[in-house]
């Protein structure tokens, strides 16, 4: 269960954003973690607000959790002060680059040490994870970040500031502090006026309040002069950065009444939390304005629909309105479907977050005008489309109606630079902004007087000119880092184009401490951890950081892996395997009689819980023996004096002497090693992995706690039966050729071992994919409504299920086994609308959109994922996969080339390491399979091609999960992490009890028969919550030269399900 909280705390310019930040807590006890205090302090300097937020969470059950606070920003607006309690004291974040920061933390957290690590993720989003919350503890986190103020009206500037929470905070206080303010500024709040006091020309106030359910509008006005511009220098190595605020007064020029327009509505899921209100009186004050126009409605969101014309008269568009009320937001958003009919101009009203494709737009000579009233929008990406195609970009979160409506109707003044001065250097923001009212701009004086005159005109032609003075010792400012506020207009001038600038935005959030969609901030728990991953930590700890460093410590330094490493001894031991060439011939079974009817001594065998079916009662010394039924019952003829063996797997074995008694009921016990294999070994040997590399993958089982310590205990005891051994026996019982060497054995009779004794060759295979209909309420109301009717159905049943991924997948199997695929790829792709950067929601949509063959969002979606998790070998193995399935045959080969080269920090090595084996049969298939692939960047020894008969990988999307793949061979036995090769010849890959797997089963020469193939779930000890585990099986058979691969995804339910996921025949 997640318990999601919604806090406002939302501080802006003008007016009050849609949504709030979320606090995502992990548990069934998460209603127990609250935030018990909120302090916010504010300061205003000239027009810059400068907003700190202290919060306290506490855990209040009895053991450690975790949460995730997400939260977005107003336009134009970062993180650039983030600071978390480490051992009783606070520690400021330092800047890192995005994928160090989450490789540094995800290695620091598997160590169960407390880091910190805010993140900027898709729009104006952000993140930050809070762990552990100790048992009956607190912990504290600061946010702070400056922000420009809008007018409020011709005199004066306005804060606004809404705090609300559902429950009773045990503080809450509120500090704010107007510096150097010409006038008394005014505070409004729910309890009417608060008095500010005089100190010198700074106001400032307090309120605190202790058992505070927050409900809270503030409102600060600030009086401004209108005819002076605002200006403050900050001097920093000769140059003089400067920053200015100023009103422009400008004429309404009215633009060209269009007669056609294109309204574009974002029906997607992420739309839903839009303000409806608002937008429907924007478009109605802009109809009536235009009295008659012809407007055409088109859906955008997974897919782009035209819906229907309608012609408005006398501003008279009920029709249309009605529509839009009534609109049911579902799916995803690929903005790559939008193609612009033409029209005069377009009305886009989205919250500009492309899920399923990329952010991109249609080229298009007619203005477009971009409108949002959702926090969570991507404003560099809807400002930029406005402002190249000539129209606005229109925030409802900070615009009232009648603002919006100006910038529909008139023309927008233009800022268009300024005039010839070559000792201003590098002016923001970008040439073209549209200016309304107050307007503000940051740059470099080369000088330390300077004029500035600024242009600005309604195209090229400038028509008002307005001149801003600059003097260094004059203007000279202590209250605000004017770099620092010249830097965001930078930043926030290149994310427009963020591909285009991503080197040059790094840099500069790294400078600057500035969260960027590349640069994040993070806090670590001592100086070992700073000098370890190369950090430069905060200041208290800069000068012993700075020694240590320059004694160039190197083993001080955290080591960084790539599985390219060990590609040679990987490669080296599936070559020496698949020249072994098992080509197994079964000899037939000595049959032993299942669960006798007749017979003189009778009983019962179980253990401690219940009866034993398939227990082996064996006469010692005689070729006699049988199994107990399905109720743990046997019947054997004996004699008195003889003495019965009973043997089950993983239980002790026990004798029992026969007496003058005809029945016996035995109870059996726990095996000293929990449980023995039996692992049959051919006539050649199998060549098993290095010592050194079965001694790193139990090093990385004890990693995961519990789990794995089960493993091992299974895995540490081992009866090899050699072939020759079986084979001596194949004319007397066989129970007696292994008598001593288990103490447990499956012994079948010859009714089930109908396998072929050929060199495995084998036509017309059939993979049997297992139905898979998890027991869900809402599914069986679905399976009772008809085919016309499910969709409105699913739509109901979604109110109660809106954020649940699972439902999404679930419903969407169900109507693909319906046969509406483009349903179910509609009711799949809302799973990329849940998170934001979620990359485990992204794996899940990943392995079904493949196994759907929706190729193109498979692609985005392995793509989105690469980039998320650069560090992570299984991400590029994805997207070189999906590459494939898109026929991009060279960019898939250099992307598993990839996926072998990427580093990573040694201690995420149980995660990553081992992958190699899975790899490098991909490549080895992949190469045998597309002839043109350019192999240049692989060495000649790798390229030797290795034909497989059954090749099943299993795949999960969840870090710190352990999941099993078992398959069961024809002859019976099963191989699995712990009984790796079989005696037919399979080999089996190493165990992943942490990571993402994969776990793969290679066969080179098949056998006829059945193999089924299963899952187990022991476990997971991830961090965060993401749904239920997904997993996918990848099944490959060849015969011929030819190979044909299936998909199969599944999510799993509870712990140890044992999941059959597919069988496959071999004829």
């Amino acid at each position: 269960m997640k318990n999601i909280i919604l806090i406002s705390l939302l501080f802006f310019g003008s007016f009050v954003q849609a949504q709030s930040p979320q606090l995502n807590v992990k548990g069934k006890d998460s209603a127990l973690v609250r935030l018990s205090q909120l302090k916010v302090s504010v300061k205003v300097v000239g027009n810059i607000a400068y907003t700190t937020t202290e919060m306290h969470f506490y855990n209040g059950t009895n053991r450690q959790m975790e949460a995730e606070l997400m939260f977005p920003l107003p336009e134009g607006v970062s993180v650039s002060r983030y600071a978390i309690d480490i051992n009783g004291k606070m520690r400021e974040a330092v800047p890192v680059n995005k994928n160090k920061g989450k490789q540094v933390f995800e290695a620091i957290e598997h160590r169960r040490v407390d880091p910190g690590l805010l993140e900027k993720v898709e729009g104006n989003n952000f993140r930050t994870r809070i762990y552990p919350l100790l048992p009956k503890k607190e912990r504290i986190v600061i946010i702070g970040y400056e922000q420009e103020l809008s007018n409020f009206d011709a005199t004066h500037l306005s804060y606004q500031m809404l705090t609300t929470y559902p429950y009773n905070l045990d503080v809450f206080e509120l500090n704010i502090a107007v510096i150097g303010a010409t006038s008394v500024p005014t505070v409004i709040n729910q309890e009417g006026t608060i008095a500010l006091e005089n100190m010198n020309q700074n106001y400032v106030a307090s309120i605190k309040r202790n058992q505070y359910k927050p409900k809270d509008k503030l409102v600060i006005t600030i009086p401004i002069r209108a005819d002076i511009p605002s200006v403050v220098v900050q001097s920093v190595n000769n140059q003089h950065y400067f920053y200015s605020n100023t009103i422009i007064e400008s004429k309404n020029v009215k633009k060209k009444t269009p007669n056609s327009i294109a309204l574009i509505w974002d029906v997607s899921l992420s739309c839903r939390k839009r303000d409806l209100k608002k937008e429907l009186q924007l478009l109605d004050a802009y109809f009536k304005a235009l009295n008659s126009v012809e407007v055409t409605l088109y859906f955008a969101g997974y897919n782009f629909e035209k819906r229907n014309s309608y012609p408005i008269k006398n501003g008279d568009w009920a029709t249309l309105k009605s529509i839009l009320e009534s609109v049911k937001y579902d799916g995803g958003t690929r903005f790559s479907k939008i193609k612009l009919p033409l029209h005069d101009e377009y009305l886009f009203f989205t919250d500009g977050l492309s899920s399923l494709s990329s952010n991109v737009f249609s080229e298009t000579k007619k203005p477009v005008y971009t409108i949002t009233s959702m926090a969570s929008s991507d404003y560099a990406f809807l400002n930029f489309n406005a402002i190249k195609s000539g129209g606005n970009f229109i925030n409802l979160n900070q615009l009232n109606v009648s603002d919006g409506l100006n910038k529909l109707q008139y023309q927008s003044l233009k800022f268009l630079g300024i005039k010839d001065n070559y000792l201003v250097t590098e002016m923001y923001p970008m040439i073209g902004t549209p200016v309304s009212g107050s307007f503000s701009m940051a740059g470099i004086s080369l000088k330390e007087t300077n004029e500035v005159t600024l242009q600005f005109g309604y195209d090229d032609t400038p028509i008002l000119e307005k001149t801003i003075t600059i003097d260094a010792t004059k203007q000279a400012s202590e209250e605000i880092s004017i770099e620092k506020l010249w830097a965001q207009k930078k930043i926030a001038f290149l994310e427009i184009q963020y591909k285009k600038y991503a080197d040059e935005i790094e840099l500069m959030g790294k400078k600057y401490g500035i969260v960027t969609q590349n640069t994040s901030l993070i806090v670590l728990e001592n100086l070992h951890d700073y000098i370890q991953y190369e950090i430069i930590p905060p200041a208290e700890l800069r000068e012993e950081f700075d020694r240590i460093m320059k004694q160039q410590i190197e083993s001080a330094k955290a080591k960084k892996y790539s599985n390219w490493e060990n590609v040679a001894t990987y490669y080296e031991q599936l070559s020496a395997w698949w020249k072994n060439d098992v080509k197994y011939s079964m000899p037939k079974p000595i049959p032993v009689t299942n669960a006798a009817k007749v017979g003189n001594i009778r009983g019962v065998v179980s253990d401690n819980v219940s009866t034993l079916p398939g227990a082996t009662v064996v006469i010692k010394g005689k070729n006699q023996g049988v199994m107990t039924d399905i109720d743990g019952k046997f019947a054997i003829n004996a004699q008195r004096g003889d003495i019965l063996v009973f043997s089950f797997v993983g239980l002790e074995q026990k004798e029992i002497k026969i007496g003058r008694a005809n029945n016996y009921n035995v109870i059996m016990s726990n095996s000293s090693t929990n449980l023995d294999e039996v692992l049959v070994v051919g006539a050649n040997g199998i060549k098993r992995e290095s010592k050194d590399f079965e001694e790193d993958e139990k090093r990385d089982e004890l990693l995961s706690e519990g789990v794995s310590k089960r493993k091992m205990a299974m895995t540490s005891s081992v009866n090899i039966i050699r072939t020759q051994e079986i084979t001596q026996a194949a004319n007397k019982n066989i129970v007696p050729s292994l008598e001593g060497k288990v103490s447990g054995l499956q012994v079948s009779d010859d009714k089930e071992l109908e396998f072929n004794s050929s060199n495995g060759y084998f036509e017309n295979d059939k993979v049997k994919i297992n139905s898979w209909s998890p027991d869900r309420v809402y599914l069986k109301v679905l399976d009772g409504v008809s085919m016309d009717k499910k969709y409105g159905a699913y739509l109901q049943l979604r109110e109660d299920q809106i954020n649940n991924p699972s439902f999404y997948f679930d419903v969407a199997n169900h109507f693909y086994a319906a046969g509406d695929k483009q349903k179910a790829l509609l009711i799949l792709s809302n799973i990329a609308d849940l998170g934001l950067e979620n990359h485990q929601l992204y794996k899940s949509l990943t392995y079904l959109l493949r196994q759907w063959e929706a190729y193109d969002d498979a692609l985005h979606t392995a793509n989105q994922v690469a980039i998320w998790r650069a560090q992570e070998p299984q991400a590029h193995r994805d997207l070189g996969l999906t590459l494939e399935d898109n026929k991009q045959y060279q960019a898939a080969f250099d992307e598993l080339i990839k996926a072998l080269e990427v580093n990573y920090f040694g201690e995420m090595s149980g995660q990553y390491s081992g992958v190699e084996d899975i790899i490098l049969m991909d490549i080895n298939r992949m190469i045998a399979t597309h002839k043109s692939i350019n192999t240049d960047k692989l060495d000649k020894k790798y390229l030797n091609k290795m034909p497989i008969d059954v090749r099943i990988i299993l795949n999960w999307n969840q870090m710190d999960t352990d999941i099993d793949l078992h398959v069961i061979e024809p002859t019976n036995e099963e191989c699995y992490y712990g009984h790796r090769d079989t005696q037919i010849g399979a080999r089996f890959s190493k165990d992943f009890t942490q990571g993402y797997g994969p776990e793969q089963y290679l066969l080179r020469n098949a056998v006829k028969g059945k193999y089924t193939i299963k899952t187990n779930f022991f476990g997971e000890s991830a961090l965060t919550e993401n749904g239920p585990t997904t997993v996918m099986v990848e099944i490959y058979t060849t015969k011929n030269g030819k190979t044909e691969r299936t998909l199969q995804t599944i999510q799993l339910g509870t712990v140890r399900e044992n999941q059959n996921l597919a069988e496959i025949t071999i004829y």
